[in-house]
């Protein structure tokens, strides 16, 4: 991956390890993304990912298909 970068999401709704499993799946279908890190108790997760061909606006999305809202966690 030559753009990698690491990228903090919130995501609200994560409550089981269920749920874990379900970002978890949603996140690493994507082209792109290396690692998926879901702190469910933090409510975030962190994405591993190639920034050109996995832009965050994309992980976004899926996490929205998946039925998730989420956002990038301003440093």
């Amino acid at each position: 991956m030559s753009n990698e970068q690491d990228t903090v999401l919130e995501v609200q709704g994560m409550t089981c390890p269920s749920c874990i499993r379900h970002v978890t799946s949603a996140l690493e279908d994507i082209e792109g993304v290396g690692t998926v890190d879901v702190k469910l108790r933090d409510g975030i997760v962190v994405v591993k990912h190639d920034a050109a061909e996995a832009p965050i606006t994309q992980l976004i999305d899926a996490l929205a298909d998946a039925g998730y809202v989420s956002k990038q966690r301003q440093a």
